[in-house]
This record gives C-alpha cells, structure tokens and sequence, in this order.
C-alpha cells in the first residue's frame, strides 16, 4: 500500500471523507474500553504481545485506544506495493517516510512521524493467509499478504441449479490461480426465491428462478450460479374434515391445494377402510357402518396430506330438541365419533384444532393476535385492546373462521350465545349431571318432545395441558364478549350449567348446531 499524498490532520476529518460504506464500517464509540487484538495468526504475522500496557492516543483531538500489539513483517498490498514494519511501531514506505502502525478498536491506525493520522482503516477480516482491510476514499477492500498473490479469477460449481422449496444446496467457489488467496462473498438476486449464506448453502425459499453470485474480495472478479426452484405443496384444504353419513349416500370431497404456484397439484386419494368407505377422486362412498380416514396427499413428492373423519351412521348427527328457534344439535362434538367422545379443541375463531397439530393454547399461538391481550387482530371492538389501536366491531366469527362451518360442512355453525342460553332454558328444557357410558356430562332433555343430547366433561386445553377432563365441560359460541379479549362459551359440571366468558386463546370443545330444512 502506497503513503497518500494528502494528509489529513484528525479523526474526524478522515471519516469525513469517507463514503458510506466505510462510513458505517468505522462507526463505534472511540472511548470504547473492548481494544481489538489480532491473534492466533502466527503464520502470517509476528503478534508481539505485552511489551506495554493499553494506551490511549490523542488523535486530532479525539481518542484511540490501542493495544500495542505489533504486526512485523513485510506486507504486499492488491496493487503491489509494501511496506515493512518494524518492531517498534514504524514502517518504512518505499519513499522512506517512515509511519507509525498500531491495531485497535478493530481498527488499523497509520500515523506519520508527527503522529497525524495518514489512514484509518477497518479491519475487516485477519486469516491465516491475509489481512483485509477497506479503503477510505473508495469504500473498496484492500488486501495485505505476506507471500502470494490475490485471487484473480473464480468460479462456482455447479454453475446450474435445480432445488425444491424447502431444501439446501452446497455451492463451491474456486479462486484462480491455484494457491491465490481472498475471501468469497455471497449473493442471491431474489432471497423471495433463494438465500445463500456465507459459507455458499443456497436455501430455496419459493418457486422461482434467481442468480446466486460470488464475488472474489480485492479483484472483485464474480461467478454466477442460475438456480430454479420448484414450489412443492404446503398445504392442503379438504372442503370437510368430518363427514356423517348414512349407508348408501356419498359425499364428494374436494381438496384446495397451496400455494397458488406449486409446480405439481395433483392429489392423491385413499381410504383406511375400503370396506366402510372407499374413495375415488375425491368421492366417498357409505358401504357399511363404522368410521374410515380418507386421506388426500400431494403427488409431488412434499409429503403434505390432509385427512377427513368419516363417519357411517344408522341415523341423524342432529337432534331436534323442539326449541322455539328450530335449532338442531349435533349429537356429538367436532372431531368425536359418538356423543360420549371429547373430540377436538379450538382456540375461539380458529379452524385448525387440537387434532390437527396445535399442540399450544397460549396468548402467543393464537392467530388472532400479536401475542399480548392489547393486540387484537380480529374481532375487536375496542381499540384499547386491538393491535395499534385496531377495530374492527364484528362480533360474530366470520364463515371461514367459524370451526364447525369449516369442519363439517357449510350446513353447520358454531351456536350463538342466545342459542346456549336457549338450550339451556328452563321453560325448554331440563339438564342433569350424569354418567354415560362411563363418561361425565350434562343430559339435556327436551320438554317438548323428550329427545335429548349429552354434552360430555371434555375439560379444556390450557398451554399444553388437558384441564379439569371428566369433571367440566366448555364449549365455545360464534359470539364474541363484551370486552374483546373474551368470547361467551357453555359451562358444565356436576353443579351447574350455565353460559359465561372466557380468553379466547383457550382451547375448547364445539358442539355445532344447524337449522331445520
């Protein structure tokens, strides 16, 4: 590295002359007490450690604390000058001009004979093969080696890519001419599609074609690698979840497969039982009593599946209790086989459940917030309690956020608070705390017509655990609480049965109800 003609009289009228880059590289408290010492680098370096305590240097007014730690030796910079530096600090530049070298703060610092600073570089990067630093009036790296000679060339193998989204790739950056040195930095022309670190491993985000580049620090020579990734399937959506039927009737199943873009969309159908009820794109047939699991898989080889309870009864899901409203009750909960089944449990206005893999109830797993009860993002009716202030005043859960609409079917709803309260109506019906076929719960009874339903103990789920099961049961209304943090839900147990509020974010039963055709 050649002495700059022009020398600068401080600190601070260096940096300002700086571009950018090497601007916010330098940035750093100059008072800071974490002085920089290079080490572990013997072969390319003499580090002579100890030979005077940490000092501070007073430079153009400004401080720089330094380590006296002194690299000696003859250094040979990009452009093929050097200079040597002796062990008591200085450094004879082909000129003759003899300069000060001291190393701290992660900085390089170069004084001349009046203790001026001549440069203020960065050190950027110490191997055992060369010291990387950035120059100030350029912002561009500038290489010091002891022997050798700087990278002129590269190249990337494989030079093409084809990835799935999801994977990795190992990409390998050679430096020519054989033996050269310089580091290897990473690029991607679109981290939508892919990222690369900085150890060359490409992520393929989504499908898409992108650029990966890596480019040989000093000469700035670049290699590029084209990459093309296929967007495989993330998720799949059945039109039900859970389907009764009686023998002989079929239902058709339909399936939504994500994202938008995947390569491959094709699906691929089966049945766990053949025999109960068997399924062919997608539709499914009632041959005999009992229960199958129709599962609908990707073909592009994602392994994402989604699946669909089928049910094969000998009578209707639905009772008519003979209410005012003609309300009809599924004779069991969502995700259950029979009236005595727990079933599933759903947050409040989510759609995916216990069984589905949401294993956490929590303020910070609920989909409908940002993880406190101020930051609503849904159903707010209150901007103390809505996300930046959010609102938006619905208090009934939209269709595709209503569990029993989306599990069972668009016949099925989720009740509504006045629904419970009509249930559970004196005038209508009666309640009892028993045992059905050794399972706790509530019996409601019509008055009207004597049909009834039973409304197991399913408890409730709470972070990761199954609360109170066998001695209270909750099950969620469509209706949001007065104050939003809060939905209204039914309570049972062997004392009472009544209609109150609960957080949301707690998983519950759902006893979907429907109406009179």
């Amino acid at each position: 590295m050649k002495a700059k003609s022009l020398l600068l009289t401080g600190l601070f009228a260096i940096m300002a002359c700086m571009p950018l880059s090497a601007q916010e590289i330098l940035k750093g408290d100059m008072n800071d007490d974490n002085a920089v010492t290079i080490a572990d680098v013997t072969s390319l370096v003499n580090v002579i450690l100890g030979k005077a305590p940490q000092e501070t240097i007073n430079v153009g007014g400004s401080l720089f604390k330094v380590d006296n730690s002194l690299v000696v030796g003859t250094w040979y910079a990009t452009d093929g000058s050097h200079f040597s530096l002796n062990e008591d600090g200085t450094t004879d530049f082909p000129s003759g001009t003899t300069y000060k070298f001291y190393v701290g703060q992660n900085r390089l610092l170069i004084l001349n004979a009046s203790e001026r600073a001549v440069q203020i570089l960065p050190i950027v990067e110490v191997t055992s093969s060369y010291l990387l630093t950035v120059d100030y009036v350029t912002g561009a790296p500038v290489y010091y080696t002891k022997s050798g000679s700087l990278a002129t060339g590269i190249t990337i193998s494989p030079s093409t890519l084809e990835m799935n989204s999801g994977t990795t790739a190992q990409l390998m950056a050679t430096l020519t001419p054989e033996g050269s040195f310089g580091s290897v930095t990473w690029s991607s022309s679109d981290e939508s599609v892919a990222t690369v670190d900085g150890n060359g491993v490409v992520t393929a985000v989504a499908g898409g074609t992108c650029i990966i580049t890596a480019t040989a620090g000093g000469s700035l020579k670049k290699a590029t690698c084209s990459v093309t990734v296929k967007q495989l399937v993330t998720k799949i959506v059945l039109s039900q979840k859970q389907v009764f039927l009686k023998l002989d009737e079929f239902v058709r199943l339909t399936a939504t497969v994500l994202p938008e873009n995947a390569a491959n969309k094709n699906v691929v159908w089966s049945s766990s039982n053949e025999s109960i009820a068997p399924v062919r794109s997608g539709r499914v047939d009632a041959y005999d009593y009992g229960t199958a699991i129709i599962t609908c898989e990707a073909a592009d080889g994602s392994g994402v599946k989604a699946t669909c309870l089928v049910c094969i009864v000998g009578e209707d899901v639905y009772v008519d209790l003979g209410l005012p409203s003609g309300t009809l009750w599924a004779t069991c909960n969502i995700g259950a086989t029979s009236p005595e089944d727990y079933g599933d449990y759903f947050a409040w206005g989510e759609t995916e459940g216990y069984n589905d893999g949401k294993t956490i109830f929590l303020l910070s797993s609920y989909k409908w917030c940002e993880g406190s009860n101020s930051t609503m993002t849904k159903y707010c009716t209150n901007s103390s309690y809505g996300y930046n202030g959010f609102t938006d005043n619905k208090t009934e859960l939209d269709l595709e956020d209503d569990a029993a609409y989306v599990n069972w079917g668009p016949a099925w709803r989720m009740p509504s608070e006045e629904q419970f309260k009509e249930l559970i109506n004196s005038s209508y019906t009666t309640t009892e705390w028993t045992t059905q076929n050794g399972v706790n719960g509530r019996k409601i009874t019509s008055k009207t017509n004597g049909n009834s339903i039973f409304l197991p103990a399913a408890g409730y789920r709470n972070g990761s655990s199954l609360d109170i099961g066998g001695s209270g049961g909750y099950y969620w209304s469509r209706t949001l609480f007065g104050n939003p943090i809060y939905a209204w839900r039914l309570r049972v147990n062997s004392s009472f049965i009544d209609t109150t509020s609960d957080n949301r974010y707690r998983g519950k039963s759902v006893r979907p109800v429907r109406s009179l055709e």
